[in-house]
């Protein structure tokens, strides 16, 4: 399985290295880091919500990326987004597909007036890009907190759980693989 990881916008080559490496090392797969994308259509971007669509942004990556000779792709970004009513997700997949999409902006401790600490922010961005990629293999959310497939409400959640499968998630991932 090969993993290809898409930066949108100007994200930090340390992140960009890191979350390589940890993707790599949770789903035993090559990742290769593409060009970054520098911007996404216009009709992606909610002017009233100041927020990208999700859904729109990950269609846009699908595309953008169709021939490529992946297995999955999880783009990264540093913007607000949200999917459907909601006010803002961490990041969104194609449940059993091949795109997903994580976002840096809220789980970067600025958001919430605090100090920015890049432990914190790349144990977030890392937990949520295997909960994404999950999605991508077929897993729904699951019920143990302490597992990465539980869904995250808000940063409290995301610090909560945990960087790993629980046995249950990690079983139907090697059946996915």
């Amino acid at each position: 399985m090969a993993i290809l990881l898409v930066p949108l916008f100007a994200l930090s080559e340390t992140m960009i290295s890191d979350l390589k490496e940890i993707i790599g090392n949770t789903f035993l797969s090559k990742v290769v880091v593409a060009q970054p994308v520098s911007s996404l259509p216009e009709e992606s971007y909610a002017k009233a919500r100041e927020q990208y669509d999700a859904a729109k942004v990950v269609l846009f990556i699908s595309k953008l990326y169709s021939d490529y000779d992946v297995t999955k792709i999880i783009a990264v970004c540093n913007a607000d987004i949200f999917v459907g009513e909601l006010d803002f997700v961490f990041g969104v997949a194609q449940k059993g597909g091949r795109v997903s999409l994580i976002s840096l902006y809220r789980l970067d401790p600025r958001f919430y007036g605090k100090e920015s600490v890049y432990d914190r922010l790349k144990e977030r961005a890392a937990k949520e890009a295997i909960h994404e990629l999950g999605h991508c293999c077929g897993l729904d959310h699951c019920k143990k907190n302490s597992c990465v497939m539980a869904f995250s409400k808000d940063v409290v959640s995301v610090d909560t759980k945990s960087r790993f499968f629980c046995e249950d998630c990690r079983d139907s991932i090697r059946n996915a693989l």
